[in-house]
């Protein structure tokens, strides 16, 4: 599955990007783009993602097994980060929790729809059947864009979570059955962007 990257593509303004999975050598890439970001949109992450410790311990950590982690290059610059968590075992490992932080100029340009369709392509062949994404009830740009990738709300857990300045919100749970995706890329209705594969780096 590795193999198929670098992936160059093009997003609807003709900008074209790469995707590829991260490696170590691209953390450096992977914290400057998160400090780039600005303090809004990095409020509701899981981590601190401003601290090289957090990027650097993803780095030592990295298992494509358990974490597959795609980034998107626009030249030498990371402008959007996907994750899929896989469950290696227990009565959760059909099931794969997706997560997508894309830069605020690369927002409403397919970026997101492109990531997420590439994680669905690899939870299949890692045989995942489900995907689910969690956001916070404020973050309803981010729960519009898993909406229109098929997502569906299944349920509120109240006062669940804190953002980084230590605010509860309530988390929203979302899920996907990746039958519907897999009918869809029978019927090519998927990966229609434009794209080519690149040689090299």
């Amino acid at each position: 599955m590795i193999s198929e990257y670098p992936k160059e593509v093009t997003l609807r303004d003709k900008t074209a990007i790469v995707l590829k999975p991260f490696e170590r050598k691209d953390k450096d890439a992977l914290l400057a783009f998160f400090q780039r970001m600005p303090e809004a949109d990095r409020l509701f992450l899981k981590d601190d993602v401003t601290d090289p410790a957090v990027v650097n311990r993803w780095a030592v950590e990295l298992n494509y097994d358990k974490v597959f982690p795609l980034l998107a290059w626009r030249g030498n610059d990371v402008v959007a980060d996907a994750t899929l968590h896989k469950n290696l075992g227990g009565w959760m490992k059909h099931v794969g929790t997706i997560r997508m932080v894309v830069a605020r100029e690369f927002q409403k340009h397919g970026v997101g729809s492109i990531l997420a369709n590439e994680l669905f392509l690899h939870a299949l062949k890692s045989g995942l059947e489900k995907i689910v994404a969690e956001m916070m009830e404020t973050q309803e740009g981010a729960r519009k864009v898993f909406e229109k990738l098929g997502f569906r709300q299944e349920a509120v857990l109240h006062g669940h979570v804190r953002d980084q300045i230590g605010i509860r919100h309530d988390l929203l749970v979302l899920t996907k059955d990746l039958e519907e995706f897999w009918a869809n890329i029978q019927t090519h209705e998927y990966f229609s962007y434009p794209s080519r594969d690149r040689e090299g780096g």
